[in-house]
């Protein structure tokens, strides 16, 4: 029972995830039109930044043909794919959670891909001329996922190893 409701756990994580991304992307774009303003300052370390993200991570391999792009998203789309697979043979929170984390954002930034050619990306931190990328909620969500998933392989349950001396 435990198996089916880490799977479940997983699946209300991918779809709130894919859900803030969706909202936080409508909000950046349609109500503060920062598209239009390129950049907000909120804090001073923190600016609403636009950026048209058309690689993978951090701008890397960069994906500028419709031909590139349609390959990231068959690429991104067959990895998430894969996760969805391990997520329903998850058998613990902690895994399920970090599944459910990547899949979701994963598939907020496929969804941008397909709509705008690119993933929007708005959330940069600085502090004097140094600036981290600029990144949004759903890579937020991949990365958290990520630790979890490093978390989890060195620290979660080790499944029980069978002895050698059983006759």
């Amino acid at each position: 029972m435990a198996l089916r409701s880490d799977y479940h756990l997983g699946l209300i994580f991918i779809f709130f995830v894919f859900l803030a991304d969706r909202i936080s992307k409508w909000w950046i774009m349609d109500v503060l039109e920062l598209p239009k303003i390129q950049m907000i300052q909120v804090l001073p370390i923190f600016n609403l930044q636009w950026v048209e993200n058309r690689g993978v991570s951090f701008g890397m391999l960069s994906a500028d043909s419709d031909f590139g792009r349609w390959v990231l998203v068959v690429l991104l789309s067959l990895i998430t794919i894969g996760l969805g697979i391990w997520l329903k043979s998850v058998q613990n929170r902690v895994l399920a959670i970090a599944l459910g984390l990547v899949i979701g954002g994963a598939l907020g930034n496929i969804y941008d891909r397909i709509i705008f050619g690119y993933v929007a990306d708005f959330l940069q931190f600085y502090v004097g001329d140094w600036s981290f990328a600029v990144f949004n909620v759903a890579d937020s969500c991949i990365t958290v996922g990520a630790a979890l998933l490093i978390w989890d392989s060195f620290f979660g349950p080790k499944p029980e190893q069978e002895s050698f001396n059983q006759k």
